[in-house]
C-alpha cells in the first residue's frame, strides 16, 4: 500500500512539474497572437503565394521580405527565408561566392535560409507556418527584452516583431549577423539600408548585428 501511494505521489509531482513548465513558457504562449495582431491590423504586409510557390511573403517596403513556407516538406532546406537586395552588400565588399551555409544568392538578392525539417503538414496562415520552426526547435523562438520583441532565429539572422505594436516604434525588424560577413571582408558598418549596431546577449557579451527596422504607424 505504501509503495502504491509513493508511486501515485511521484506521478502527481511529475504532472505538477510538467504543468509548471508549460505555463512558464509565456514566450511560446503569447508570441503568436502578437504577430497575428500586427498582420490583422496591417493586412497588406502579407502576400499569400502558397498556391504557386508554397510561401507566405511578409514585407513592408517590397524589397526586404520574410518568406515562410506553408508546408515545410515541400520547400526543402528553405522553410523560412529572409530575402533582401544583394547590391548593397556587394558594394560593401561581399563576394557572394565566399558565402557558406545559411546563405544563398541570385543575380539580385541575398537570401538567409533556414531548414526546420518536414513540419507537421499544411498551415493556413503565416503565423502558424512561422511557428512550425519553433515546433522543430524551441530555441529559435526568442524574446528581446531591450526592444520588447519576439523573434525567430535563422542561422545567419533573425526576424523580430513587436510584442505590442501600439507602444513600440519598431514593429518589424529584420536582423543579419554582422560578424560572419565582416569575417569575409564586408564593411558591415557601411551597408546601405542597414543599421550597424553592437548589442549585448543575455550573458552581457557584445555581438554585432545589422538591423532593418520598420514602424508601421503612419
Amino acid at each position: 500500500m505504501k509503495k502504491i501511494l509513493s508511486i501515485a505521489l511521484a506521478l502527481a509531482l511529475v504532472a505538477i512539474v510538467l504543468t509548471g513548465c508549460a505555463s512558464a513558457d509565456v514566450i511560446l504562449k503569447y508570441s503568436p497572437s502578437s504577430l497575428d495582431k500586427i498582420v490583422e491590423k496591417f493586412p497588406t504586409l502579407v502576400t499569400d503565394s502558397t498556391e504557386t510557390d508554397h510561401y507566405f511573403y511578409l514585407s513592408v517596403d517590397g524589397e526586404t521580405t520574410l518568406k515562410v513556407s506553408h508546408e515545410f516538406d515541400m520547400t526543402g532546406a528553405e522553410d523560412v527565408v529572409i530575402q533582401t537586395p544583394l547590391q548593397p552588400f556587394v558594394d560593401a565588399g561581399l563576394d557572394p561566392a565566399t558565402l557558406g551555409a545559411g546563405y544563398r544568392t541570385d543575380d539580385t538578392s541575398l537570401f538567409l535560409v533556414a531548414d526546420f525539417g518536414a513540419g507537421s503538414g499544411e498551415m493556413k496562415t503565416i503565423t502558424t507556418s512561422l511557428f512550425e520552426s519553433a515546433k522543430a526547435d524551441r530555441s529559435v523562438l526568442t524574446y528581446h527584452a531591450d526592444l520588447d520583441h519576439y523573434g525567430i532565429a535563422l542561422p545567419a539572422g533573425k526576424f523580430e516583431w513587436a510584442k505590442d505594436d501600439t507602444t513600440n516604434d519598431k514593429d518589424i525588424v529584420f536582423v543579419i549577423a554582422a560578424k560572419p560577413l565582416a569575417d569575409l571582408g564586408v564593411d558591415v558598418q557601411n551597408i546601405e539600408g542597414w543599421i550597424f549596431k553592437t548589442m549585448k546577449d543575455d550573458a552581457g557579451k557584445d555581438f554585432d548585428v545589422l538591423l532593418k527596422p520598420y514602424s508601421l504607424e503612419s
